[in-house]
């Protein structure tokens, strides 16, 4: 699938309200599976990354249903959930395929995990064998590095999980797998990733012990188990990884004003904010909601604690890096080479499509920017997002801002996390958008 976008105006204005949180709303989903009884979640993301979540709860035992904007989760709780008689098909989620393999570790009998083919790609050996050092017994392919898995319930010890780079979804896993120990499991993380599963724990009556006062900043929560939560009543709030999309378009592009609404705005996931007020944006913060003016913007150096808050946008970051003057460095971003695609590359490739200069490294990108909101009005460009969400997204606003005629493809993967993406662009935007 092919996306034409034609932007003769650059301009955003409006209000957005983004869509659901799509980390939240796979914790929810999985919270919800191993509490004994009804849990209520309002606002749920429909992303199908989320949905192939919600496929894997029911195969292990629990009912859904939908009543207006309310997802409806009905669990035998951990105790009742039954062996799968089919294969956990995760689609495109890593997310749903680590973290599901860590609630695997819970369930009796053999649980057997696959994917698509960029998932199937995607190293699984991360969340697999921190699991095993707790006594898990897991599979997989190459050497245990790559979906398919299978893991094999049952068995788990406590014990003391050092990560070594801070991953919300390889701590999510452990602490889920935690929840059946019988006795402390420890993951300490080099810095704080994201807590929305310690969030959740505590909406859902689990005690957590958690502490970062070390002098490296390192950061240890602990479940003593076993523990069995109690069923969630809560709105999923906005995706401000979604967001930032919107956001970003407004900050380059000078006049404009955009107003997002409903949007998280904890722990964590805020770091892109910072960078954009780093730039010279201007952000205006409420109740609720988050304004964010047109402005000009300064090229800044990105790197070190900030990167695990910003990881999923930093593409949309080199936007801003391509319309800021100056140069934008950004390193420690490693992580980036093992996403969807090889981010830093696809990346580069992007910018490099509309004419901007941008070096590679092995753990970032410089960008050298001074790219002119509206300047590109008599080009037309071709970009191929590899079937990568945030790439695809990334290089819509792009062409939305710089103008001209912008044709990209590989865009259906946009699905997996925003399916109104296009829609909401072109309704706060000047673009005609075209899907092909």
């Amino acid at each position: 699938m092919r996306v034409r976008i034609l932007s003769s105006e650059p301009c955003l204005a409006g209000s957005l309200q983004p869509p659901p949180d799509k980390s939240i709303s796979h914790r929810g989903l999985l919270m919800a599976l191993l509490a004994r009884g009804m849990s209520r979640l309002d606002h749920l993301s429909s992303a199908l990354d989320v949905t192939a979540t919600a496929s894997m709860i029911e195969a292990y035992g629990a009912s859904l249903r939908v009543e207006g904007s309310v997802t409806l989760i009905e669990s035998p709780g951990l105790e009742g959930l039954v062996e799968p008689d089919q294969v956990l098909d995760l689609g495109n989620s890593g997310t749903g395929a680590r973290l599901g393999i860590g609630v695997a570790t819970l369930v009796p009998g053999l649980s057997l995990f696959t994917g698509d083919d960029s998932l199937r790609h995607r190293p699984m050996g991360r969340v697999i064998d921190p699991l095993r050092q707790l006594g898990a017994t897991i599979w997989g392919r190459s050497d245990d590095q790559y979906l398919p898995a299978m893991v094999r319930g049952g068995g788990l010890q406590p014990g003391t999980i050092h990560l070594p780079v801070a991953s919300a979804q390889v701590k999510s896993a452990l602490l889920f797998a935690a929840l059946g120990v019988d006795g402390p499991v420890q993951v300490v993380e080099p810095a704080l990733s994201r807590p929305h599963t310690e969030e959740l724990f505590r909406l859902a009556g689990i005690d957590l012990q958690e502490d970062s006062t070390t002098e490296s900043g390192a950061h240890m929560v602990t479940v003593v188990g076993p523990k069995r939560p109690l069923p969630l009543d809560m709105r999923i709030p906005g995706d401000p990884s979604a967001a930032a999309f919107f956001l970003v378009g407004a900050a380059c592009t000078p006049g404009a004003s955009l107003d997002v609404e409903e949007m998280y705005l904890g722990p964590t996931r805020t770091g892109f904010l910072e960078i954009l007020e780093r730039m010279g944006s201007t952000l205006q913060p409420g109740h609720g909601h988050l304004v964010v003016q047109g402005s000009s913007l300064e090229g800044v150096e990105i790197g070190g604690s900030i990167i695990p808050s910003l990881i999923d946008e930093i593409p949309i970051l080199c936007v801003a890096a391509a319309f800021a003057s100056g140069v934008t460095t950004i390193r420690d971003a490693s992580e980036l080479r093992v996403k969807e695609t090889d981010r830093i590359e696809t990346t580069a490739q992007l910018l490099r499509s509309f004419g901007l200069e941008v070096e590679e490294l092995p753990d970032g990108l410089i960008v050298y920017g001074g790219l002119q909101p509206g300047s590109l009005g008599n080009r037309q460009r071709v970009v191929v997002a590899n079937l990568d969400h945030r790439i695809a997204m990334a290089a819509a606003m792009l062409g939305v801002v710089a103008g001209g005629v912008t044709e990209i493809e590989g865009v259906e993967t946009v699905a997996t996390s925003y399916p109104d993406f296009f829609r909401d662009l072109e309704k706060l935007s000047s673009a005609t958008i075209e899907l092909m």
